[in-house]
This record gives C-alpha cells, sequence and structure tokens, in this order.
C-alpha cells in the first residue's frame, strides 16, 4: 500500500496520477461500503488482480458522510472506535494484497484548531486514520506547494536497518 498525504490543492492528486497512469480511481466511500460492518455486507473488491492499482481518495469526506449519517439515525455521537476497526480492517486487507492500493489522504493538522468540536473531532479522526493508513503502508510520500517528499514506510525502515546491519 502507498500512501500519499498532502492539504487541500498540495499536489498530491497530480503526483499520483503521474507515478501511476494506469490506476483506476474510487472513493473512500464506495470502498468502505465494501467492508464487512458497512450495513450491506461485504462485496467484491473492483481490483483483484495481481497488476491492477487502484488509487482511493475522498477520506475526509467519508468520515463527515459517517459522523453526519450516526448524527441523522439518532445517535449524539458516531462511535470512534468501530470506525477505526472499520479502516483498519480495510488497510490490513490492502496492505496484504497482492494488487496495489494507492490511498490519497488530507493533511488537516497543520491548520488552526476549529472551536466547533465537531470539526475537532473530524480532524482527529482523520489523524487517526492517517496514522494507521502509514504504519501499514510500504511508501509514503508527503505532498506541499505540489513537492513530494518520501517519509519512511515499511520498506524504508527496513532497507534502514539492513544499511546498519552491514
Amino acid at each position: 500500500m502507498h500512501v500519499f498525504i498532502g492539504g487541500t490543492a498540495s499536489g498530491k492528486r497530480q503526483r499520483v496520477a503521474e507515478r501511476y497512469p494506469e490506476a483506476r480511481w474510487r472513493d473512500a466511500g464506495e470502498m468502505m461500503s465494501r467492508v464487512p460492518g458497512a450495513g450491506a455486507g461485504p462485496r467484491p473488491d473492483p481490483a483483484s488482480g495481481d497488476g491492477d492499482t487502484l488509487v482511493i481518495s475522498g477520506w475526509l469526506a467519508w468520515l463527515e458522510a459517517e459522523l453526519a449519517a450516526d448524527l441523522e439515525a439518532g445517535s449524539a455521537s458516531a462511535d470512534d472506535d468501530r470506525l477505526g476497526q472499520r479502516w483498519r480492517q480495510a488497510f490490513a486487507g490492502w496492505a496484504s494484497s497482492p494488487a496495489r492500493r494507492v490511498l490519497v489522504l488530507d493533511e488537516v493538522g497543520r491548520g488552526i484548531v476549529p472551536v466547533d468540536p465537531a470539526q475537532r473531532r473530524l480532524r482527529d479522526l482523520m489523524g487517526w486514520l492517517s496514522q494507521d493508513a502509514v504504519r501499514l503502508a510500504s511508501q509514503v510520500h508527503y505532498v506541499r506547494h505540489g513537492l513530494t517528499m518520501r517519509l519512511d514506510g515499511k520498506d524504508a525502515a527496513a532497507a534502514d536497518r539492513a544499511d546498519r546491519a552491514d
């Protein structure tokens, strides 16, 4: 699994499109509806072949929709643990899949802290989701102002340990 993270209009979508021109793009809401516990039951993953590259974006919008749906259903607040279990289950499956998954994540933690508790909660959830994705990613790139910086992922950490052993 490969993660690109950056703020709004940072250039992350362009960098992903350049790196993976063959990729098919999917919305996080669509992909998460395929994860058990999403209500309708699991559906087949749209990219299951070894050579398929699937880019999944729209994570902040998915979280906003989940929180809004829980509020509409009469719940005072969504269950953060339930949401976390769902995205961790999806990420674990994608990280171990032979098909390539590329996650495009929104960085929302570098700005002004919102006054509204619901907006703070949304940013916390996005931060936890990002941390879980990065933890399982083989590659992580941070994009800012159109510039891409490689961050440590599983492969980078393993390469670093191998270099130290030499």
